[in-house]
């Protein structure tokens, strides 16, 4: 078997669409606005459906998606405006409230996409994980930030900016920080755009330095930061020659000191 699946036997909902649009977030101006929301969740089970798969008919070994993506479908929006971390716990709620419940799941993940919520991305996600009953981790990811920036070792590349694509995974975020992306994306660009380095290498490190001085939820002893950079132009016959760094929270005070 290749790779890690996400779960033994499980069901997967993928980039639904609500009815209503929830009062949740904010836009890529920071503003409590209303915008299109996607929502992906994964549920993996305590144990198998073979009972169903045994019957060809759904039991209490497995979950309706259908009747599930209804329910999430219908869900209203609060009176007031939320956090996305408080939207992911009521869709975790529905979820639980979706027969036959709690005792058939054992781990959940949830996914508020946000497709307008960046001014130069392609997306914001904010991944929400539960284990059981009890929330276990949170994830703020920032999807292909687009970049006009002078990077490269070679003649050509020293004459002209080109593009470059950012994508950021904020892992251990805290609740209150779930619509810290604005920040996120301003602090990127705004280190990005003056620099001249060769190396993407060389680049990341100093754009995970400005992060860890600049952008507050990064202060949590507990964060930590996986970053992606795409150069298009660099191979002619690939789509594009890619680096990731990943640096947990004692890294990153190290960095800066």
């Amino acid at each position: 078997m290749y790779g890690q699946p996400w779960c033994r036997d499980g069901i997967r909902v993928e980039d639904l669409a609500l009815q209503y649009a929830p009062k949740s977030g904010v836009d890529a101006w920071a503003r409590e606005k209303q915008q299109p929301v996607l929502l992906s969740v994964s549920l993996s089970f305590h144990r198998g459906f073979d009972s169903a798969a045994s019957q060809d008919a759904l039991d209490e070994s497995t979950m309706h998606y259908g009747i599930l993506s209804k329910n999430l479908r219908s869900m209203k929006p609060v009176q007031d405006w939320e956090t996305l971390d408080h939207l992911a716990d009521r869709i975790h709620q529905t979820i639980l409230e979706t027969p036959p419940g709690a005792s058939l799941i054992q781990s959940c993940q949830i996914e508020i996409k946000l497709p307008k919520a960046s001014l130069l991305g392609d997306y914001v996600n904010y991944v929400y994980f539960v284990e059981g009953e009890e929330h276990v981790g949170r994830v703020l990811h920032l999807s292909r930030v687009f970049i006009p920036t002078l990077i490269g070792v070679n003649d050509n590349e020293r004459t002209a900016k080109q593009k470059l694509f950012v994508s950021v995974w904020i892992d251990r975020i805290q609740g209150d920080d779930s619509q810290s992306y604005p920040e996120l994306e301003r602090i990127i660009t705004q280190a990005i755009e003056p620099t001249e380095f060769e190396t993407l290498e060389s680049l990341a490190i100093y754009v995970l330095k400005v992060l860890k001085m600049n952008y507050t939820p990064l202060q949590s002893q507990e964060t930590s930061v996986r970053l992606r950079l795409e150069k298009p132009q660099a191979v002619p016959h690939a789509s594009a020659p890619i680096i990731e760094i990943v640096r947990t929270s004692d890294e990153l005070a190290a960095m800066v000191r």
